[in-house]
């Protein structure tokens, strides 16, 4: 649905405008909803061949559009009849409606459960009369218009053919008021965002914020994407809500989208935008009514995952299992819920929700779903936009349109991995027996069980090479894999097309065959790259090593996007990952461009002089050689601690963590170390584990890319010494391997891709999560060899850079005390 809330038009399809509801309602989905789509389709078919058999005199798939006007609104409307007969007294039209439950039924069923399906029929009739008005010069109000309900009960084919009486004729009126009621309401909620009065975010700018806000609206005159790459402490999110409510109220967009990567940085995000929204609802003007006083200038939602909303005892979301999503229809109708979205703007917490769902007996994630599009601000996890799982939440939102949405990606530098991440699909032997015999109890198609076998046949001997050991990662031979594919392209091509009894199916079943109809739809997508290996014997894993069509089709259908990250380096690396060709000239020095994106790089004066790097060039963390330096690594971490203390050592892995720590235990026994749990925890529980930690030891070993090394704000001026032990390349494996040699072929350095961006960008996030304001200093010690190596150190943040070498110990000690 488009809708024009400034001149009061809207343009949508009949059958949208018959199924419209201003809450969004639980669907089937899935394979379910496919397989029903193309047995309706067939079923259609048949009718209307069986119609020109017996000589109807019907046609079929009659396309129809018009205007109907309804209280100073104006409604475009367009859509296809199933068959229609032209008559000049009586015509006839027919729309064919599969059901999964028995027919007959009465009006009363058809009203609680279907009440769509006349409303298709009455909005054809209400555009044919409007069509003979201007048309015909007659008026066909007039006529007798016979309107044909033909239901198809799909397991059966019985067939019940009803003729809507007169009784039926309110619901039109009905519905177009509940139509309108929502067009008036969204042209209030605009017409409110239009008058917001933007403060800035910072009372006092932060260093480098002086100008930001004049850069980006001119970054985005000249680009649909602007990169805006900041240290940590720089303030990017304030910056990025005070520009994105500029733009509401400037009326460039109709929505904001907030996605992250990470809980921690939707949590900082809330906590900036309450702050900026309290400043805009203070300086409202005094002339605002009582009412709009009080509430807020805009709206937000934080959209959670189902498991934190879930109530039931057992996390599965299955009508079979959870009575939380039984009859989600009928409880809908008289739960009351709509006074959540409708009398009060404030924010509805999770608290809320759940207390509401025990109530109500309705899944507070589905409550949630129900009042999002009533919001103007959402925040959440890139999944709701990117991952096949989750993207249905905002795309069955009634009016989500990309095109009037401002979107905002903060850690973006993550993105393409967990893009990438929510495309790779897994599948063992034994979720598939289990699934077999689950389709085996509920008699599936002989078809559909045949190829389940013939996939749990591949998964078990195309897995275990004789050659392989229990643990080891293996590649797949070109004829298992052929046949791999093969083989869950006719299992989702059975689901589309062959009838399953879904409600009696496990979740687990469910699941299983969700993700196999992903993964064939995914394998069909040009614009993914995927690469099949075996993790361990009687897995196959279809891991996606390239996103970045998908990242930048999805993109350009948005009003803006801005990128916020601290680590973007090397730009050419990032915008090949996400789609975006790199090129264009410099357009200042704290600002580049071309075509598609604009990036900023705003100064941070104070940060150049709180770091103070060397390099250790007397050790080689490689794995082979990490070992016999192990000594000498914890000998390094004892004199940091003992001269410039507290000491936070970053380590590549947790394996190689814990050699060191206790090393450090048996070695120098009286300096007080923490190794981080392997477990992240909790935001609350990662922060208070920091704050007691670097309080009370001499030593806190972090692994570098872990929840505590980059998923908190609290390391900025704690350490007086950081030790990044090793650049943290990936290890070597297949699939790193098979993404080095893709990037090759792309005429890329496919080790520099594959292995060393992705480690050096931890260690620049770790080393700028240290400094986050002015008064914070650090010594800095990368402590490999590798540091020094020209590749390596050219993607080092410029101010880790460092021309000091430890070439000895007495280098570390005038170093530690200088």
């Amino acid at each position: 649905m488009q809708i024009d809330a400034r001149n009061r038009q809207a343009t949508l399809s009949v059958g949208e405008f018959s199924a419209f509801t201003p809450y969004a309602t639980p669907g089937f989905g899935g394979v379910s909803a496919a397989w029903r789509a193309q047995l309706g389709t067939e079923w259609h078919q048949r009718i209307q061949r069986e119609s020109a058999d017996a000589g109807e005199g019907m046609q079929d798939e009659v396309s129809l559009s018009g205007a109907l006007a309804w209280r100073n609104w104006t409604l475009h409307l367009s859509g296809r009849i199933d068959q229609f007969k032209a008559s000049p007294t009586a015509p006839h039209l027919r729309e064919i409606k599969t059901l999964s439950e028995p027919v007959p039924l009465d009006r009363e069923a058809i009203l609680e459960r279907y009440p769509a399906y006349p409303l298709q029929l009455l909005t054809y009739r209400e555009l044919l009369i409007q069509a003979g008005r201007s048309d015909l010069g007659r008026d066909p109000a007039a006529e007798t218009f016979r309107l044909e309900l033909l239901f198809v009960e799909i397991g059966s084919g019985l067939t019940q053919s009803l003729v809507l009486d007169k009784t039926y004729d309110g619901l039109f009126v009905d519905h177009l008021d509940t139509l309108v009621d929502y067009l008036e309401a969204k042209q209030e909620r605009l017409a409110r965002l239009r008058s917001l009065s933007v403060r800035p975010a910072y009372d006092t700018p932060r260093p480098g914020q002086e100008h930001i806000q004049t850069e980006l609206a001119e970054a985005f005159s000249q680009s649909q994407i602007t990169l805006l790459e900041a240290p940590t402490g720089y303030g990017k999110t304030g910056v990025a809500w005070e520009y994105a409510a500029r733009r509401l109220a400037a009326g460039q967009c109709d929505r904001v989208l907030y996605l992250t990567s990470k809980s921690t940085g939707q949590t900082e995000a809330l906590t900036r935008l309450k702050a900026l929204l309290s400043k805009a609802t203070l300086s409202k003007s005094p002339e605002s009514d009582s009412r709009s006083s009080a509430s807020p200038p805009a709206t937000f939602w934080h959209i959670r995952n189902k498991q934190e909303h879930c109530i039931h005892h057992e996390f599965r979301c299955s009508r079979q299992t959870c009575p939380y999503l039984a009859e989600l229809h009928e409880k809908w109708k008289r739960s009351g819920l709509q006074r959540l979205y409708l009398l009060s703007q404030d924010e509805l917490d999770l608290e809320t929700l759940r207390a509401e769902g025990r109530v109500t007996g309705i899944c507070p994630y589905e409550i949630m779903r129900a009042g999002l599009g009533q919001r103007d601000i959402w925040v959440g996890d890139y999944n709701y936009l990117f991952s096949p799982s989750s993207a249905r939440l905002l795309a069955d939102q009634a009016d989500f349109d990309p095109a009037r949405t401002f979107l905002i990606v903060d850690e973006a530098h993550n993105l393409p991995s967990r893009v990438a991440s929510a495309y790779t699909h897994e599948f063992s032997v034994h979720p598939v027996y289990a699934a077999l015999d689950d389709l085996n109890a509920n008699k599936a198609p002989a078809a559909l069980r045949n190829h389940f076998k013939i996939l749990a046949n591949l998964l078990t001997a195309g897995g275990n090479s004789p050659t392989r050991s229990a643990t080891s990662d293996s590649e797949v031979d070109p004829a298992t894999e052929a046949d791999f594919r093969h083989s869950i392209g006719k299992v989702s091509e059975l689901l589309n097309s062959e009838p399953l009894a879904y409600e009696e199916l496990q979740p687990d079943t469910l699941e299983l065959l969700f993700q196999i109809s992903s993964a064939h739809a995914g394998q069909l997508r040009g614009e993914l790259k995927h690469q099949l290996w075996s993790p361990h014997p009687g897995t196959f894993r279809l891991e996606c090593i390239d996103a970045s069509k998908l990242i930048q089709s999805q993109l350009s259908q948005y009003n803006g996007a801005l990128f916020l990250s601290a680590t973007l380096t090397p730009l050419e690396s990032y915008l090949d990952e996400i789609g975006l060709e790199p090129g264009g000239g410099t357009a200042a020095p704290r600002a580049s461009t071309h075509p598609q994106i604009s990036h900023l790089t705003p100064p941070a004066p104070w940060r150049s002089e709180a770091y103070d790097v060397a390099i250790d060039l007397r050790v080689d963390t490689r794995f082979k050689s990490r070992r016999n330096h192990l000594p000498t690594t914890a000998a390094t971490i004892a004199q940091a601690a003992e001269f410039a203390g507290p000491t936070i050592a970053f380590f590549p892995s947790y394996a190689y963590a814990k050699q060191a720590y206790e090393h450090l235990q048996l070695k120098h026994s009286e300096l007080r170390v923490a190794l981080q749990p392997r477990a992240g925890g909790s935001l609350a529980d990662r922060n208070a584990y920091l704050e007691e930690t670097l309080a009370f030891h001499d030593v806190l070993i972090l692994i570098l890319g872990s929840s505590y090394a980059e998923g908190v704000d609290t390391l900025g001026g704690k350490a007086g010494t950081a030790i990044v032990v090793s650049p943290a390349l990936p290890e070597m494996n297949f699939i790193q391997e098979a993404k080095r040699e893709h990037h090759d072929n792309l005429g890329h350095s496919g080790f520099e891709r594959a292995y060393l961006h992705p480690g050096i960008q931890k260690v620049n996030q770790a080393l700028g999560r240290l400094v986050r304001s002015p008064e914070h200093k650090v010594k800095a010690l990368l402590h490999c060899q590798r540091f020094a190596d020209p590749k390596t150190k050219r993607l080092l943040d410029p101010l880790y850079q460092s021309k000091s070498y430890i070439h000895e110990e007495s280098d570390l000690r005038e170093w530690l005390n200088k």
